[in-house]
């Protein structure tokens, strides 16, 4: 690590924004159709044979919606990889900081703190998105997916994507993170944000258990409510949670 990070150091500015680019653009990209892909399998292929779980939302897909889903998830992509460089380049400017050599309870609580900052970041975003003037000129776009797919994770107007990749540049101008729990912040988000729109629910069988993919499911069906990321306390603590079904 030491030595990537002098070698980088070392390179002049454009050499080095056109490899941060890159480089994020390339994660982004690599984590999105992965995610994508293996929770479409998951949940269309594997667990309905093994009967486990059911749909929620079962009415068919429309015309060509996941083929729109990746065409709009490459521009957030884009704007993801962007603040990739914004990010390292604040970094190199000394405008923000970052631990390299973290212990591991370092490492957990900066994952733990920004996880929760994440759900704070979307929950808060996420209710302005649903102002009369910003959903009909922006969230609309991610709405178009009623039945929702794990490829409309990152179906978003620009604007949202813009908003939305926020989450980690903001609180690092204010408390120094590890490394590590940063390159953890895209993976887990990915991880969950696809759950949340599989469409499926595992524990249709057993209601009392929480399920993100059902109240995001139910989010794309009622529109209003639900806005939490992946947990539920904001919407439960805003009284913005839709009453539960049993599918």
């Amino acid at each position: 690590m030491d030595r990537f990070i002098t070698t980088f150091g070392a390179m002049d500015g454009f050499r080095a924004a056109i490899t941060v680019f890159v480089a994020a653009l390339s994660g982004f990209l690599l984590l999105y159709f992965f995610a994508a892909s293996i929770t479409w399998l998951l949940t269309r292929k594997l667990l309905p044979a093994l009967a486990i779980g059911a749909v929620v939302d079962q009415r068919p897909l429309r015309d060509r919606q996941i083929r729109r889903e990746i065409a709009r998830s490459l521009i957030t992509i884009l704007v993801f990889g962007v603040y990739g460089l914004v990010t390292v380049l604040a970094w190199r400017v000394g405008l923000v900081s970052v631990e390299l050599h973290p212990s591991w309870p370092k490492i957990l609580f900066d994952i733990v703190l920004l996880l929760a900052w994440n759900e704070v970041h979307f929950y808060c975003l996420h209710r302005l998105l649903h102002t009369r003037w910003l959903y009909r000129r922006v969230h609309r776009v991610h709405h178009e997916s009623v039945a929702p797919t794990p490829f409309s994770t990152y179906s978003f107007h620009w604007l949202e994507a813009v908003l939305l990749g926020s989450v980690m540049i903001l609180p690092m101008l204010f408390f120094k993170f590890s490394l590590i729990a940063l390159l953890a912040l895209p993976v887990i988000s990915i991880a969950f944000n696809s759950i949340g729109h599989c469409n499926y629910n595992v524990f249709a069988k057993h209601p009392a258990l929480h399920s993100a993919s059902l109240e995001h499911s139910m989010h794309h069906l009622r529109v209003s409510g639900n806005y939490g990321f992946y947990l539920p306390f904001l919407d439960t603590w805003a009284n913005t949670t839709f009453r539960r079904t049993t599918r």
